[in-house]
């Protein structure tokens, strides 16, 4: 008899252990250091949806609600299969139906399709559009109601506590974990509409095979409507052999439930065993930042009213900076460092930082919150290589040592050639990579990793109007990363050098050549077809194709891909006539008198036929055509230019009395 007893409590044991399995691996357990831990709860007014992506698994997700179309729409993520038997409920238990079929017997029903439905609630009917991703994972975040909403309410303030699953397009959790903290991240990103975010975990974990890292970024891509350019020019840049080129992946974001779109899941471009894998000095730098430290906004403002009050200084040799009085646990300071160049305009919200006496701002990103020794230390480093670089002969007036004698001029080439083959709008100003490692590990300034490229690629959001130069932003044609920023041009300067230059072409025919002939015959295509379900809800979801059909979505989803995928072929031709097959290029100035000119001139290859330039705007005024500025006749933009003198003048059309009026004349 006792063992019968034993053996009916040690099956009830672990009947209990199954149970208690079973309600962990299906996220229903309460706690909060259990991963698949539901950590928000339904809200008042909201259409729920519960779908399985395994046998003891559910994910519940939102229904979204479009004011302006009066609409329901529901993005199911990839693991979603027709016939799934799901539950659709609310909160407060209103009376639901599909179709026409009332939802009963807890809401649950198998006749959820892709498409167009109608829905019930309460007796009043909407209409319902289900739309379904595929091929990409499902990423789910969750946290406290509360937090979500302070998440967008105080954008940069980081909300801690949270869990995150990533969900293959099979059902299948590849990745799951506790949050340490979830904040908006990035500068003119974080203003818009669809938010960047960074994820912190509260260990080491692995996304999409990437390496174990604690910090990830989640990339919006919002001003890019075929969410690829990142994308590419990361690929790219890692095909060609730039160390630590961030890896990443398309993922559906769903924030609570709430389908945010599609995201690239990227690596964070810091120092770690995973990334930039360089000696880290921020371990060996102790310091406890005061709050005015700690908020680099107020630090910032401080910074321009009192600068000596925000402690920055300057030497010597004119260089500005700001460092720190901490206690260093190493007497080797001369690596590893992470800087990035950055905007004159935002190089004081950096904690630390130095300004060559070129006018040059260089943030020091790691350590953070470096030592005043620290600082200077860099800061001299790369005023050396500087002064060589500005110099004529390439040589540094006081050491002797040749500009390439600071550097590592592999990487310097691949990465100008990665801004220059993108048009990178932001070359000489911001999201700039440099790192250096201990003078025992070589003690060079490396280029790179590579950062920031949605607005390159000719993307048609750019205004044409880019710097003082007036050179658009958008063009196929020209040189854009080698021509002079302000004060502070490092790819200008290099690019004068012209053994440099010999470099650059010898490296885009042999490394960067292939990889934009394999982009623009076959991998944006590939990419493009492997996320445009997702790309197609994110357009609705952000209302970039408002009130269009599916079959409209798609076109215009096309229509973007292939203007990206031309802009690639245009600018490989262009690249490829001026380096590998020495052609010239030269540029045909434009006059058009006292209008608002967006660009001064526009550049194209011997031999081929020119761009033709964007209108100018003129009161009172109607543009009609350029003409020759010597022969005043229209110019024929179809016929191959020859190379001979030539520029454009404008010709305009009075709106008050139709007369033509010609600049200049």
């Amino acid at each position: 008899m006792k063992r019968i007893y034993g053996s009916l409590a040690m099956l009830l044991i672990s009947v209990l252990l199954l149970i208690s399995g079973m309600a962990i691996y299906g996220g229903r357990t309460v706690g909060s250091s259990v991963p698949g831990t539901k950590r928000w709860h339904e809200e008042e007014g909201i259409i729920y949806v519960s779908v399985p992506c395994s046998r003891y698994r559910h994910k519940d997700i939102s229904f979204w609600w479009n004011e302006d179309e009066n609409k329901y729409y529901l993005f199911l993520p990839s693991f979603w299969q027709e016939g799934m038997r799901l539950k659709i409920w609310t909160k407060d238990g209103a009376s639901l139906a599909l179709d026409g079929k009332a939802l009963e017997s807890f809401g649950r029903t198998k006749e959820l399709t892709e498409g167009v439905h109608i829905l019930e609630v309460n007796g009043t009917e909407f209409s319902l559009e289900v739309m379904v991703s595929s091929g990409i994972p499902s990423l789910f975040v969750e946290m406290e109601n509360e937090k979500r909403t302070a998440l967008h309410e105080v954008p940069y303030k980081q909300q801690y506590g949270g869990d995150v699953q990533l969900i293959q397009s099979n059902g299948q959790v590849e990745t799951e974990g506790l949050i340490e903290g979830f904040r908006v991240r990035g500068n003119t990103s974080a203003d818009w509409v669809k938010k960047p975010y960074q994820m912190t975990m509260s260990r080491k974990t692995d996304f999409l095979g990437m390496g174990s890292a604690v910090k990830w970024n989640l990339l919006s891509n919002w001003s890019d409507k075929t969410l690829l350019r990142n994308k590419i020019t990361y690929d790219m840049a890692a095909q060609a052999g730039m160390a630590y080129s961030p890896e990443s992946g398309f993922v559906d974001l769903y924030l609570n439930g709430d389908y945010q779109g599609c995201y690239q899941l990227c690596e964070k471009v810091e120092i770690g065993s995973e990334r930039v894998d360089i000696h880290n000095l921020e371990t060996y730098t102790l310091y406890e930042p005061e709050d005015e430290e700690r908020d680099l906004a107020i630090l910032a403002e401080i910074s321009k009213e009192d600068p000596e009050k925000a402690g920055i200084l300057q030497l010597d040799n004119n260089i500005t900076y700001r460092g720190y009085d901490t206690q260093i646990g190493t007497d080797d300071i001369t690596g590893g460092y992470l800087l990035e160049i950055e905007r004159p305009s935002r190089i004081y919200e950096s904690a630390s930082f130095f300004i060559t006496r070129y006018g040059q701002p260089v943030t020091v990103k790691r350590p953070k919150y470096a030592d005043r020794a620290q600082v200077t230390y860099i800061a001299g480093i790369w005023q050396t290589f500087e002064d060589a670089l500005r110099a004529e002969d390439g040589y540094n007036p006081g050491t002797g040592l040749y500009y390439t004698d600071y550097i590592d001029k592999e990487s310097f080439l691949k990465k100008y050639l990665v801004e220059e083959i993108v048009r990178n709008y932001d070359a000489s100003s911001t999201s700039q990579y440099f790192y250096k490692d201990t003078d025992s590990e070589g003690g060079k300034i490396f280029a790179g990793p590579v950062w920031d490229y949605d607005m390159s690629l000719g993307n048609p959001i750019m205004s044409p109007l880019t710097n003082q130069n007036y050179i658009s932003s958008v063009s196929p044609y020209g040189l854009f990363a080698a021509l002079p920023m302000d004060d502070f041009s490092l790819w200008y300067h290099m690019y004068e050098k012209e053994d440099f230059r010999k470099g650059v072409a010898e490296k885009y025919e042999e490394e960067f050549l292939p990889l934009l002939k394999e982009l623009e015959e076959s991998r944006i295509e590939m990419l493009a077809r492997e996320i445009e379900d997702s790309a197609l809800m994110d357009g609705v979801r952000w209302q970039r194709n408002k009130g269009k059909d599916t079959a409209a979505r798609v076109q215009e989803y096309r229509e973007n891909v292939e203007q990206l995928r031309s802009f690639v072929e245009t600018r490989e031709h262009y690249l490829t006539g001026l380096w590998v097959e020495g052609r010239e290029s030269r540029k045909v100035y434009l006059d058009g008198g006292d209008a608002d000119m967006y660009i001064s001139y526009v550049e194209g290859l011997v031999g081929d036929v020119l761009e033709e330039p964007l209108a100018p705007v003129k009161e009172g005024y109607t543009f009609v055509r350029w003409l020759n500025g010597y022969t005043k006749e229209p110019y024929d933009f179809t016929k191959v230019y020859d190379g001979s003198d030539l520029y454009f003048v404008a010709e305009y059309k009075n709106d008050a009395d139709g007369s033509t009026l010609i600049a200049g004349e």
